[in-house]
């Protein structure tokens, strides 16, 4: 190999010494010439030629107009050349910076940045007519100061072309543009760093090309399309004067003793998208298949949020953000379900646009299987289109409670009308002495009781409806009557208490609470309850021991397990338990340990009840529950078939004894818990 190939400046070197040779009268290249490095004369300037590459003949010669060009001394005379440590030629005109290959000086008439390559001898000013170019002592000098200077520095690192050769010199290569930056050798930082600054603009700039050019298309696509739909929503559903100027107590503990705040989760709307496409990934496959299961459910997500009526009738915005971030005590947080915070809250809380978009598709398949007495029937629900078709108490108290769970009331919200059927219903058939049971005479009687006496009282809090004070009160009055003298309930008023049943009467107890209105609970109902759960109170299978109280049995001696415990353990807060509590910690970290939700092990009942333990507890072992059982139920709603929407009973344990309604029922709720009822031991921060 010649010894000039190991010098990086050889090839500029070598042009500067051809371009010394050719004959010139005016010191400058030729504008439009070209140069044939194996001769020494000029060629004379060739039109530019356009050919159509399916043609086998050449496309006709075009002429080129030619811009007057003058040599760069002839703007300004230079003083003495000189060459200083920081490779640049002071000049008249200011320093010329050069490195390697190209020169960066000013334009003579505008003072723009110039740069120009030393092999081409010429440069076009992009900001003015001006052409520049180089006469052959510059181009000389130049050269010979690279020379110089590379014998001063110490030899580089080897590149990859000392590895796989470099290119003959006395071959052409044209160049091929790939996209990438163009390398800027070290041998001049100041010059690099000027010419970045010049040429690239800021550094947020380039920061935010970058980001632009990695970005796949669907999802550049998808949050312009969501940030445009939100801000139409913005503009055509502002907040508008309510009529009300309600204050709404928010708390579901029945202690009397103030709450102390917690932490509060932070999630990005990025995060919150990542998240989305992250569990549409594990359901379908293909970038296409995830980018429509995304966008899809950002626009399901909005079906239960944008309601032109339901804002008309909600009470002012402002004092429901109050009321959320301030006030506490024995009213539950049924304002967390406005629909015009609950979106903020679901990001706060750790929901995505799929979660909101399950409820809504969800909620769609109930409403679409209503009687038409607006009751729902659990056997006979496929048979809901057919005039007569039979309801009964337990399948409409679960049908609508995934209704009001979303804020939908017989007053406002897309459902109203739905909603409004379903609470005739019951009223209609509710008995003089409060019982809701209806018609069942079997074991399920008092589970539809409890049920149905919770939407009872949340209608009631939602709305403020007088007309259903009269309803809940007795209602209330008959499960105080149904306990048992140790503190339970079961299938019948008067027997032995199980925790399964127990825990319904529960609920609907503390909704009374929460409704308000004056509804009257005997103390004594609630210290027998404690009682009761004392009862229960045992040990898992196996060698592990928890503390006293930390689990729950089915009835009394009997072993825990992880369902019991976790409705038993919502009812003990309920009842006053708090957070510090050893046997509440004891029994959150067994079941975040032992029993995470899991695909093997499908008991949607147990969901249900442990999603709600989880999320009034927080911290880190909701963070892993709920990362597990938004995904298990996302999953496994059905998005096709006969029943889209749905949750299928045979995919779940009781399942079949529920049937479709109550999966579907037990499924929306779990996926409601971030706003159905607001944490009990933190304080959440509104925007």
């Amino acid at each position: 190999m010649p010894p000039e190939l190991d010098n990086p400046f050889s090839l500029d070197a070598a042009i500067a010494a051809k371009l010394s040779e050719l004959p010139s009268d005016e010191g400058n290249l030729p504008y439009g010439g070209e140069i044939d490095l194996s001769s020494g004369g000029h060629l004379q300037p060739q039109a530019w030629e356009i050919a159509d590459f399916h043609e086998s003949k050449p496309a006709t010669s075009l002429e080129r107009p030619l811009k007057a060009v003058k040599p760069l001394t002839d703007f300004q005379h230079f003083s003495d050349l000189t060459i200083t440590g920081s490779h640049s030629i002071l000049t008249r005109i200011g320093p010329i910076k050069f490195n390697g290959n190209a020169l960066l000086c000013q334009c003579p008439d505008c003072k723009a940045p110039m740069t120009i390559r030393l092999w081409l001898g010429l440069a076009d000013c992009w900001r003015c007519p001006a052409s520049v170019a180089l006469d052959e002592r510059i181009v000389s000098q130049i050269a010979s100061s690279f020379q110089a200077k590379r014998r001063e520095l110490p030899k580089p690192p080897p590149t990859p072309a000392d590895f796989f050769g470099r290119a003959p010199l006395d071959t052409v290569v044209p160049r091929v543009n790939t996209g990438a930056p163009n390398r800027v050798s070290d041998f001049d930082p100041d010059f690099s760093d000027e010419l970045d600054r010049l040429t690239q603009g800021s550094g947020l700039a380039r920061v935010l090309r970058r980001m632009f050019r990695i970005t796949p298309a669907w999802l550049i696509s998808f949050l312009l399309h969501l940030i445009a739909i939100l801000i139409l929503a913005v503009i055509v559903f502002g907040d508008p004067v309510s009529r009300f100027d309600e204050a709404i107590t928010l708390s579901t503990f029945i202690d009397s003793a103030d709450r102390e705040g917690g932490d509060l989760r932070v999630e990005s709307p990025i995060d919150t998208l990542q998240d989305d496409v992250a569990i549409a990934a594990k359901m379908e496959r293909g970038e296409e298949e995830i980018r429509d299961a995304v966008v899809d459910a950002a626009r399901d997500a909005l079906e239960l949020r944008v309601d032109p009526q339901t804002e008309m009738r909600l009470p002012d915005l402002s004092t429901v953000k109050k009321n959320i971030t301030t006030r506490a005590g024995y009213v539950m947080s049924f304002a967390a379900r406005d629909p015009r915070v609950r979106a903020e809250i679901v990001e706060k809380e750790g929901g995505t646009n799929l979660t909101e978009a399950s409820v809504a598709r969800g909620l769609r398949w109930l409403a679409s299987v209503q009687n038409d007495d607006g009751s729902w029937s659990l056997k006979n629900y496929s048979r809901s289109d057919r005039a007569g078709n039979k309801g009964d108490a337990m399948g409409t108290a679960l049908a609508l409670l995934p209704f009001l769970g979303a804020g939908q009331t017989h007053e406002f919200g897309v459902y109203n009308k739905t909603v409004a059927g379903g609470l005739r219903w019951l009223l209609e058939n509710q008995k003089e002495n409060g019982d809701l049971r209806g018609n069942i005479t079997s074991q399920a009687g008092m589970y539809a009781h409890g049920q149905a006496t919770i939407v009872l009282c949340e209608a009631l809090a939602l709305t403020g409806d007088r007309q259903f004070f009269d309803p809940v009160q007795r209602a209330i009055s008959f499960i105080e009557t149904a306990q048992h003298r140790q503190g339970g309930w079961r299938y019948r008023p008067g027997q032995a208490g199980d925790t399964s049943v127990f825990g319904w009467q529960m609920m609907a107890l503390q909704s009374a609470r929460a409704a308000g209105m004056d509804v009257q609970i005997d103390p004594k109902t609630l210290t027998r309850a404690d009682q009761f759960l004392d009862s229960v109170a045992s040990q898992p299978r196996g060698n592990e021991k928890l503390l006293s109280g930390a689990a729950y049995a089915y009835q009394p001696r009997r072993e825990a397990t992880e369902v019991m415990t976790a409705e038993a353990i919502l009812c003990r807060m309920y009842l006053g338990w708090r957070k510090e509590d050893p046997r509440l910690k004891s029994a959150v970290q067994w079941l975040v340990k032992k029993h995470l939700p899991s695909r093997k092990d499908r008991n949607l009942y147990y969901w249900y009840y442990g999603t709600q333990l989880m999320h009034h507890y927080g911290g880190d072992p909701w963070e892993q529950w709920n990362q597990r059982i938004r995904t298990l139920v996302i999953e496994s709603q059905n998005r096709r078939g006969r029943y889209p929407g749905s949750w299928s009973p045979d995919d779940f344990e009781w399942g079949e004894k529920g049937g479709r309604i109550y999966t579907t029922s037990m499924a929306v709720c779990t996926l409601e818990v971030y706003y159905r009822h607001l944490p009990l031991f933190k304080q959440l921060e509104l925007e």
